[in-house]
């Protein structure tokens, strides 16, 4: 996925400047273009790979359910393709008339949330075939051919039977309660249960191994600002063979958006107690599902979280730690947060004597007698790169019991202890390590909340290779690739991707690239 650079002979490396495909653009402008088309012809790939298995699948499928009949077999003579009109392209297709056979039988699956527009229209089009509620085997023939004359036939077969066994059955869907002990306050939380998709259900004889996804936010630590991100990414994942991944994100200790069941204050929540909170998750988590494998992600604040608590794991208990299988820290914070461009305007305030609770007060004076209506308004101003429902989130934080101020006590923690690299070869892996966690980091390019000179030192130290890595690319072997791979973004994406839902799409899909990757690299183990 990946490159490293190549050394010229007679100079030394220079890892902080690693040959990039900069040299190849005039400009940024060029360059992020470039970047958007590799994008897209990647996701047409993973498409087209999706679409093949369908095909080499569904026939088998078909002979194991034993229907009868089941199919609709149509020969026609090759036609030659019909020539391109100027008005509307149309894509390239086989000379010989296709003729498929799609089956799909109910399975106890739980309900899953919307899927995105383009799959509904797939399945609108037949190239999925919806599950009917019956336990009846809904099967469609569809004819592809190159003329007009020969239009799609679509023939329905219903017929009441039996499931056989080798249809798999989701796994006993994990829940909340899975996830938060009853230690923890209650806190706000997200789940998108396992989703069953066309193409995973074709594959039903393969074993099903199921994993769990378990986001870390950033500061503020409201886990609603990544709804977007969390579905569209459970969305990419159902379409991975043989597994199913609970999605799964919690809001950070003291982020509370509604007040506390017994009314009592919240007490504020340090950088410490919200590294000792995602450990105690962890533990409830592997610890009542003996069999899971997890994949954590973090974002800015929760890439330090992740780091963190996989230090005290490899400590405490090296076996639990194991089943971290994969750690993907999203524009992380993971050193001197204080020299970074935001930390360098903000920490001479943030340490002058009642500057804190001075901001506290006056942000529940002001939300509580500006109305709604004015203060999205003055949001949509203020914060032009927020969309509706990132707005929605920020209004929510502001009118939170306790948001605000955990927001700015938080922040200072951060400022005040994010300094060194100060973590061991149980965080960051060792040569023939067999509890190494696969990591992969995902830096801004011009991130105001990393300082750049710091970033490329953890790079040359602690990355693979010792140099940038340049995302979706073929990977070349290296001698130290068990260490991380860190990126740094190319197609512009900002620090808080999470209020867009064009980079929240863009970054769910190259979230669950990487998530293959580490299940592949997993089941490669063993």
């Amino acid at each position: 996925m990946g490159r490293t650079s190549q050394p010229h002979p007679l100079h030394p490396p220079m890892s902080t400047q690693t040959p990039s495909k900069r040299t190849k653009y005039a400009n940024d402008e060029e360059r992020k273009a470039a970047a958007r088309e590799r994008q897209r012809l990647y996701a047409a790939r993973k498409r087209a790979e999706a679409k093949e298995a369908k095909l080499r699948e569904s026939q088998s499928s078909i002979d194991v359910l034993d229907v009868s009949p089941v199919a609709v077999v149509a020969v026609a003579p090759d036609v030659a393709p019909e020539a391109s009109s100027p008005a509307k392209k149309r894509a390239p297709r086989k000379s010989a008339v296709e003729a498929t056979v799609t089956a799909t039988a109910t399975v106890n699956a739980t309900a899953t949330p919307r899927k995105r527009a383009s799959r509904r229209k797939n399945d609108e089009n037949g190239e999925a075939v919806g599950i009917n509620g019956d336990n009846a085997v809904h099967v469609v023939s569809k004819f592809e051919d190159t003329t007009e004359s020969l239009k799609p036939q679509v023939v329905d077969i219903v017929e009441d039977i039996a499931i056989p066994s080798i249809v798999h059955s989701f796994s006993e869907p994990l829940t909340i309660d899975s996830f938060i002990p009853p230690s923890l306050h209650p806190t706000d939380t997200f789940l998108v249960p396992p989703q069953p998709s066309p193409t995973s259900q074709l594959h039903f004889s393969l074993p099903v191994t199921s994993y769990a996804i378990l986001h870390i936010p950033g500061n503020p630590g409201l886990i609603s600002y990544y709804t977007d991100y969390l579905t569209i990414l459970s969305d990419h994942l159902s379409n991975i063979p043989g597994c199913e991944f609970t999605v799964f994100g919690a809001s950070l200790g003291g982020f509370n958006t509604s007040p506390s069941p017994n009314n009592t204050p919240t007490p504020f929540v340090s950088l410490k107690d919200q590294i000792t909170r995602q450990i105690e998750l962890i533990t409830h988590l592997l610890t009542t599902h003996p069999t899971l494998k997890i994949i954590v992600t973090g974002h800015s604040l929760g890439a330090y979280l992740l780091l963190s608590l996989l230090h005290n794991l490899s400590t405490t208990n090296p076996v639990l730690k194991s089943r971290i299988i994969g750690g993907i820290g999203l524009f992380p914070a993971l050193t001197h947060l204080a020299k970074s461009s935001s930390g360098r305007t903000v920490t001479p305030f943030v340490n002058l004597p009642g500057v804190l609770p001075f901001l506290v007060v006056l942000a529940k004076v002001l939300v509580t007698l500006i109305p709604a209506v004015v203060l999205n308004f003055l949001m949509k101003i203020f914060m032009p790169a927020h969309e509706q429902s990132a707005r929605d989130s920020t209004l929510s934080f502001l009118k939170s019991p306790n948001g605000v101020r955990e927001a700015l006590y938080l922040g200072r923690d951060e400022l005040m202890n994010i300094k060194d690299d100060d973590w061991d070869v149980g965080v960051w892996g060792e040569e023939n390590g067999n509890g190494n966690t696969e990591l992969i980091f995902y830096f801004g390019e011009k991130d105001h909340w990393v300082f750049d000179g710091e970033r490329e030192k953890l790079i040359e130290r602690r990355g693979r290779g010792g140099v940038r890595w340049v995302d979706e690319e073929k990977e070349e072997a290296v001698a130290d690739n068990w260490k991380p791979r860190m990126i740094v973004c190319e197609d512009g994406v900002r620090h808080s991707f999470c209020v867009s839902t064009e980079y929240s799409e863009l970054m769910a899909e190259k979230t669950a690239r990487w998530v293959e990757e580490i299940v592949e690299k997993d089941r490669s183990r063993f």
